[in-house]
């Protein structure tokens, strides 16, 4: 017998607006939600921000989706449990959908002071962090996903090395996608800007350092000069500017920072590359799926799971510079290849990883948790 709620009061609770692929996901399901109105006129979903992080801030803003800052200053400022507390208590939610850590610790601690009727959701974005290095933490993270209803894991392989870490949370998790905008098919223009683009967080898991490892070798074995731009931040970026300085490769790289052109970039580029160490299941892979660009990633996390190797893309162990460089030079040789990746790789990802399709399905989610 469905529950007597009317409108359903979602709050999403993440740590930032900040460029990276769960604050991306979200604010792309955001605008979606609200452009389907018509159709999904029983929600109200707003966003709660930690830390005064606003890239995507305005994007949603525009739509008349409320946007609440808490204002906190530093990672584990536990203010914000107060805040959240008050927040929450305000707004009349009956869900609350957390994304990332230490959002997700923070909303845990809220949770024990609030209505008990309230469905507090954890969407799990990554197939590792390091709390997973320590055995110790298993304590901690059993405790921060005690206080969630449901765990919706963004791939396959998210939710596999989540219940191999607790495994008591197999009854509670499922998979929903991730997912980007699709566009119509676009025409691939004859001169590019970049031979190879990497987007993404500068930081180990990305393996920024093995696309550079790889660009010397193009450079220094294969004579061959690549002109590669990384557009991104992060904890790594001194540290790598660093090694393509004591590598020599300068003039083949282009730092460009924080971009909100992403899908004008991947046009202007040949392939787009992603060396991740580990992943849950990158958007960035997504987006270039949606863009036609030529990919090459590594298999690890779900990238596999959307990318079969020589038919949407062309996928690689990681920490192998050597296997890299010839991956690029073998498919940026190939045009013919290419193309045939990129019409694959485009009808995949609008078929199964839109965000039509993503947002039917977790709205869908959030009506079955008022369902007896």
């Amino acid at each position: 017998m469905p529950n007597p709620v009317k409108q359903i009061n979602v709050l999403q609770v993440i740590n930032s607006l900040h460029a990276g692929g769960a604050e991306a996901l979200l604010k792309n399901f955001t605008l979606q939600a609200k452009k389907d109105n018509k159709k999904y006129n029983s929600f109200n979903i707003e966003v709660a921000i930690l830390y005064p992080e606003e890239l995507f801030k305005e994007d949603i803003k525009k739509t008349g989706v409320p946007v609440w800052k808490l204002g906190l200053n530093f990672k584990y400022d536990l203010r914000g449990v107060i805040k959240l507390i008050s927040l929450i208590k305000r707004g009349k939610y009956n869900i609350v959908h957390v994304h990332l850590f230490p959002a997700n610790l923070l909303v845990s601690l809220a949770s024990l002071f609030l209505p008990k009727n309230i469905k507090f959701i954890f969407s799990e974005h990554n197939i590792y962090n390091r709390r997973r290095s320590f055995k110790i933490f298993k304590i901690l993270d059993a405790f921060i996903y005690s206080h969630y209803y449901k765990i919706i894991c963004v791939s396959k392989q998210v939710q596999i090395a989540l219940i191999e870490w607790l495994p008591k949370l197999k009854r509670k998790s499922l998979v929903i996608s991730n997912a980007v905008p699709i566009s119509d098919l676009p025409n691939w223009p004859t001169i590019k800007k970049y031979d190879i683009l990497f987007v993404g967080r500068l930081t180990k898991a990305k393996g920024v350092d093995i696309l550079l490892k790889a660009i010397n070798i193009l450079k220094e074995k294969y004579q061959h000069k690549i002109k590669t731009a990384i557009a991104g931040k992060g904890c790594l970026e001194k540290e790598l500017k660093g090694l393509v300085v004591e590598l020599g490769i300068e003039k083949e790289i282009e730092f460009l920072g924080v971009r909100r052109d992403i899908e004008k970039l991947m046009k202007s580029t040949t392939l787009l590359v992603l060396p991740s160490r580990w992943e849950g299941l990158p958007l960035t892979v997504l987006e270039a799926m949606s863009s036609g660009a030529g990919i090459i990633a590594t298999k690890v996390g779900g990238i596999p799971e959307v990318i079969e190797h020589e038919k949407e893309g062309i996928l690689i162990s990681p920490d192998d510079p050597e296997a890299l460089a010839v991956a690029i030079i073998e498919l940026l040789k190939d045009k013919e290849l290419r193309v045939k990746l990129g019409i694959n790789a485009y009808q995949k990802v609008k078929e199964k990883y839109s965000i039509e399709v993503y947002t039917k399905n977790m709205l869908e989610f959030y009506k079955s948790l008022f369902t007896d």
